[in-house]
């Protein structure tokens, strides 16, 4: 096929590369008569409004704009209070959009396949070929397909026609971004293929020696006469070495669609899990003698995975503690499309903390991540909605939900949770349930329907429908108000109970233990506390006072704080801090772990004007780490690590008594102003997880120096800055394939004349880029910045701003360019390696697996 497509380019490689990291480059490539499924988000056409006769081919289209996917057109802004997305959605616009796309199907083709396969449109995607309507998704997360077959013109220019609704807003409690927002796929088959999603991998049995591996497999015969073939299925390792292999001889009749069961021997399998995430695939063929019907990989973890009630998680026959992050699916300044190479950057800086599980809040992820997951080696709590039918309401300032009170966005989930919930929830299971990293279903968060007066039948259908379509994963709901689903039976109907903070949940573990001795307990969503990168209070300030932690301070010590920031030093939530919440986590045998709201900050759910972002994260919009970002890294990590907080420029206070703080995973830290010590701090058993310095206000340099096993192993300064002299630009990544549709991070950061970091910084910076590349994104992590994702201008905030760089499709230098006023203008430079002929089929235009 790949000559008489010619409009797809290479452009998107990036999880491709990693299958041919993994699996050899040979099973990339497709045989002749085999499946062929090719990137499609090239060269498509774009028009915000609603157009009369988009879908016709005979529409004139000549002032569309150019765009490639995945794309979201609500990231272009502008912030306006009074945009009908509101704090949910950060207020940004949204409305409807149009998207088309000419491509040619030659002629040889007929007598196969052709379908469309969309990962991701927010939302209410309606699809045209050739002016002929193939259907509709309204859930904006999960992905879906039509066949074109019947309506291409073969030999001849077709049209694919998007429409895209999200024009009633709020319709979810973030942001959720609009548009083709996801990657698209365009497959051919034979007549005679596996069904899309087609295969069930499971592992039973796992021991040292050996691990039974069952394969259930969909096989379609859409030819209009019987098809016999060979059904061959084979495990391949990560070296590419075929580890086991079983075949059946197979007659369909014509039409007949059957489940076809086979199961094999891998001996001594590499195990799956977070620290060693060795990774196999499942190659199925369908073979008439020697020609290649069908090829379609899925990906295979050998791991056993059990959940006890006393041990909490036991992994391969150990315990291990979900340290965990719940995240919501946009990646900052670039807003909800999907940049493979951005979601990785995430998913790594994550695990350089010591995380190793994601909880998916609260909808389908992109099918990037679960591979990203399987590859880097995170456990997911993989979920599909955030509401049923019901919202919340109060009556006499207690809590209850009504039918009369619909949902929990105005144009919600709920008006199609009747509709739609079966396909959407069948379809998300059978999308990801052979990725190792998915150890858990969960079918809802905070749903009203689990407290007293709730809906105990709608979830025995969703448990019943998570088990026919997965027996071999458990089913869960993240629960708020944990003691109304005790006491409707909600949570007794759970495999497992997840344990969101709301309503004091997170202080119910060891009472819910004692009652419910054979319940398993995690901490699905908690600790809810509050960062704002570079700000703190020391008077303590919680969403729900009465679990408010002691003041730092009799009086405070940065009154100048805005009121709409929040502090740095854990004392800001909503009711329990990171410490505590981590405590009860680690101490308690029983609980299987925790999920912290959330790792990254996020758009949308602001709490209102003028902040746009949701700031609960330990990392920023723009991948800068808050301080507890470190607090973690010492609970979770090995690796020597000592971090101090908070920065030491603060002219004006000197002589009062600023609280320093000091994370560690080392056994003692000293602390030094100025090179005199000002004495050494020993972690203990029952101290708070911090040490902590009550030191008068003095300019200069504040050291720590952590101690392990009586030597020092790590260092941490911070040094008082003069006013902003000049940027520093550093770029993540020099050298950019355009192929793998990479991406360069450049750091801005302001520092003084001495090149000590200026951490209250705000300079306004202008950026130029030359050369085979483009701006995609910039940002500063500001809360409350209106400042344009897409635009050429940045304000640094607390000293650092951030811009994403991307390449065109040419070789050559970028050269980014940034100035400032009073500043000496400073400049990056970025190569662009030389991309493939585009005459040539590179791997970076297949992939085949089953997503």
């Amino acid at each position: 096929m790949r000559k008489h497509f010619q409009r797809i380019k290479p452009v998107w490689a990036g999880l491709v590369m990693t299958c041919v990291a993994l699996f050899g480059a040979d099973l990339m490539a497709a045989e002749a008569s085999g499946r062929e499924r090719l990137n499609f988000d090239e060269g498509w056409l774009f028009l915000k409004g609603d157009p009369k006769g988009g879908a016709q081919p005979g529409f004139d289209d000549s002032a569309w704009r150019r765009v490639d996917l995945p794309h979201d057109w609500s990231i272009e802004g502008p912030f306006d209070k009074d945009n009908p997305s509101g704090p949910s959605g950060g207020y940004l616009p949204c409305g409807t959009g149009w998207y088309r796309k000419v491509f040619h199907v030659p002629e040889g083709d007929e007598g196969r396949r052709i379908f469309i396969d969309f990962d991701g449109i927010h939302m209410n995607g309606e699809v045209w070929i050739n002016g002929h309507l193939l259907g509709k998704r309204p859930y904006g997360y999960l992905g879906f397909g039509f066949d074109l077959t019947e309506h291409l013109d073969f030999g001849k220019e077709n049209l694919l026609a998007v429409r895209v609704d999200n024009s009633l807003q709020p319709a979810s409690r973030w942001y959720t971004g609009s548009g083709i927002y996801r990657h698209v796929w365009l497959t051919s088959t034979d007549l005679l293929r596996v069904e899309r999603w087609g295969t069930r991998v499971t592992t039973p049995k796992v021991a040292k020696e050996r691990a039974d591996v069952v394969i259930q497999t969909a096989v379609v015969n859409g030819h209009e006469e019987g098809r016999g073939f060979e059904l061959v299925q084979t495990v391949i390792d990560a070296e590419g070495t075929a580890r086991g292999s079983v075949s059946s001889s197979v007659e369909l009749s014509a039409g007949e669609r059957r489940e076809i069961s086979q199961q094999l021997v891998l001996k001594h399998p590499r195990l799956w899990s977070p620290d060693a995430p060795n990774l196999y695939q499942v190659r199925t063929e369908l073979r008439q003698g020697e020609r290649l019907i069908d090829r379609y990989v899925s990906p295979l973890g050998v791991r056993e995975v059990k959940f006890d009630p006393d041990r909490g998680v036991i992994l391969n026959g150990e315990g291990i503690i979900m340290r965990g992050v719940c995240n919501h699916h946009d990646l900052g300044p670039l807003g909800a499309a999907l940049w493979d190479d951005a979601l990785e950057r995430r998913l790594l800086m994550l695990k350089e903390m010591g995380c190793n599980a994601i909880r998916t809040a609260h909808n389908p992820s992109s099918p990037e991540l679960l591979h990203l997951c399987d590859k880097l080696g995170f456990l997911v709590v993989n979920e599909t909605f955030d509401e049923w039918r019901r919202g919340w309401a109060f009556e006499d300032g207690k809590l209850v939900s009504s039918k009369s009170n619909k949902g929990k966005a105005k144009y919600g989930y709920n008006r199609l949770f009747d509709d739609w919930a079966e396909r959407d929830l069948t379809d998300h299971i059978k999308r990801d349930r052979n990725h190792p990293s998915v150890i858990m279903w969960s079918v809802g968060n905070e749903v009203p329907e689990a407290q007293k007066h709730g809906e105990l039948d709608t979830l025995k259908w969703l448990k019943a429908l998570c088990h026919d379509l997965d027996p071999s994963r458990p089913m869960t709901v993240g629960c708020n108000f944990i003691a109304g689903a005790n006491e409707s039976g909600f949570a007794g109907l759970l495999d497992l109970v997840g344990y969101n903070g709301g309503g004091g949940s997170c202080f119910q573990y060891e009472e819910d233990h004692e009652r419910f001795p054979e319940r398993f307990i995690y901490a699905s969503e908690v600790p809810h506390s509050l960062q704002t990168r570079g700000e703190y209070r020391t008077r303590s300030r919680y969403r729900e006072p009465e679990h408010q932690p002691a003041h730092l301070t009799e009086e405070e010590v940065f009154p100048e704080t805005h009121p709409r920031y929040e502090s740095s030093y854990d004392n800001a939530g909503v009711r329990i801090s990171s410490r505590d919440s981590w405590r009860l986590t680690r101490d308690l045998p029983f609980v299987g772990g925790e999920f912290r709201w959330t790792g990254f900050d996020y758009l949308g759910e602001s709490g209102g004007w003028p902040r746009v972002i949701g700031n609960f994260g330990i990392i920023d919009i723009c991948n800068f780490p808050k301080d507890t970002y470190y607090f973690y890294q010492s609970q979770w990590t090995d690796e020597p690590m000592v971090h101090l907080l908070p920065h030491w420029t603060w002219p004006g206070k000197e002589g009062v008594e600023i609280p320093v703080w000091c994370y560690s995973n080392c056994d003692s830290v000293e602390l030094f102003l100025n090179g005199e010590s000002l004495g050494r701090r020993e972690f203990t058993a029952d101290q708070d997880m911090h040490l902590q310095w009550m030191v008068p206000y003095q300019a200069g340099e504040l050291k720590a120096v952590a101690v392990k096993d009586g030597k020092e192993v790590a260092v941490s300064r911070t040094t008082t800055a003069a006013e902003p002299s000049r940027m520093n630009l550093s770029a993540d990544r020099s050298v950019l394939s355009f192929e793998d549709r990479q991406l360069s991070y450049v750091t801005i950061r302001i520092e003084d004349e001495h090149g000590n970091f200026v951490p209250k910084a705000a300079v306004s910076v202008g950026l130029q880029v030359e050369g085979p590349g483009r701006l995609v994104g910039v940002g500063s992590g500001d809360p409350l910045s209106h400042e344009d994702f897409q635009g050429s201008t940045v304000t640094s905030f607390n000293g650092l701003a951030l811009a994403i760089v991307a390449a065109t499709g040419e070789s050559g230098e970028i050269i980014l360019r940034a100035s400032a006023e009073g500043m000496a203008t400073e400049q990056v430079r970025i190569a662009v390696e030389e991309p493939s002929a585009p005459s040539e089929l590179s791997a970076a235009d297949r992939v085949l697996d089953n997503r």
